[in-house]
């Protein structure tokens, strides 16, 4: 799904995020290109930064630890609990609650160099 020809997109919102929003809300939707007018319309004037789960096992991977998704979430969460919009979130604050909390585990050598080469993420299971 993508913005229709004519349909503003909000300049402050990634288009990817507006139409996760719509695809999640589909069972609940009757007119999905109305659904699509309206989010677009709502953020034109606002802004939000995502971070998700992908952005925190990133992170863990970069200093070589791999994290579970529900600790992932429980990062996210705490970050989310601690924010400070005056002094934002920065990447090295998600790889400092990661060590200071002793969170997931130690990468292997394969998946550091897996992780190096190709970034691909580990995720612990």
């Amino acid at each position: 799904m993508s913005a229709g020809a004519g349909m503003e997109v909000a300049a402050d919102m990634h288009t990817y995020i507006i139409e996760d929003m719509v695809k999640k809300l589909r069972p609940a939707l009757k007119d999905k290109a109305r659904a699509l007018k309206i989010l677009n319309r709502y953020w034109v004037n606002k802004m939000a930064l995502v971070w998700d789960t992908a952005d925190v096992h990133q992170a863990a991977n970069e200093i070589e630890v791999a994290l579970t998704e529900k600790e992932a979430v429980q990062v996210l969460r705490a970050l989310h609990l601690h924010y400070n919009p005056q002094l934002g979130l920065r990447w090295e604050d998600i790889a400092a609650h990661i060590t200071e909390n002793v969170l997931g585990r130690k990468m292997t050598k394969s998946e550091v160099a897996r992780f190096v080469k190709r970034n691909l993420l580990t995720v612990q299971k």
